[in-house]
């Protein structure tokens, strides 16, 4: 009676075969190693399309933009020190951040594409609207990407001439950014920069009590 009573395993729970017990290490190392041809071939995307030279693939940019940026002191300086356009247009601190405006910026292929700014006068009627809505961009962030290579900290403001040092020394007590001032040190403004300019910066001024 009691040999009535033992019941058989489940073949659910049975345990498995030798030969299945290969699997797991064989999966686990396929598992990493795609993840790892994956991540690296991510990271070899992310900086080829990051250079200077793949912005200047796009029209507008071999045209327009590369004669601005290399009149710029950006370009070239005393110091030796040049700046690329992802220095000054991609987060450099947050891996996560750069692939979403990698994939954000990635959309500018259209306008491109559909002929949008192909000709200096097509360029030109929309430099505003572009200026815009980079200098909105620093507003946002506090010019992080100035920062990146620019601190204030670590200025010698006796090397500087008196009205950019007391500017920069002041400028965190006044609440001002990089961009408040140097939104035009690279590209060529667009008409009435200053009026567009302040209209974006009376966006983020604080309401007076």
């Amino acid at each position: 009676m009691q040999e009535d009573n033992v019941k058989t395993p489940s073949k659910l729970w049975a345990k498995p075969r030798s030969k299945w017990l290969l699997g797991i290490p064989i999966g686990a190392f396929l598992a990493f190693a795609l993840g790892a041809i994956g991540l690296g071939t991510t990271n070899y995307v992310l900086h080829a399309s990051s250079t200077t030279a793949f912005c200047y693939t796009c029209h507008s940019h071999e045209n327009f933009i590369k004669p601005e940026y290399e009149a710029s002191s950006h370009f070239a300086n005393a110091s030796g020190v040049r700046a690329t356009c992802a220095d000054c247009h991609l987060p450099h601190d947050n891996w996560f951040e750069l692939v979403w405006t990698k994939m954000v910026v990635s959309l500018d292929v259209i306008p491109e594409l559909a002929g949008k700014l192909d000709t200096a006068e097509k360029y030109e009627a929309h430099r505003a609207d572009m200026a815009q809505t980079v200098w909105r961009h620093f507003k946002e962030n506090d010019s992080k990407f100035c920062r990146s290579c620019h601190s204030i900290e670590a200025m010698d403001l006796a090397a500087q001439n008196r009205t950019s040092a007391r500017r920069h020394s002041q400028a965190e007590e006044n609440g001002q950014t990089c961009i408040d001032c140097h939104y035009g040190i690279v590209h060529k403004e667009p008409e009435n920069a200053t009026t567009l300019f302040d209209a974006i910066a009376a966006e983020f001024a604080e309401p007076s009590e």
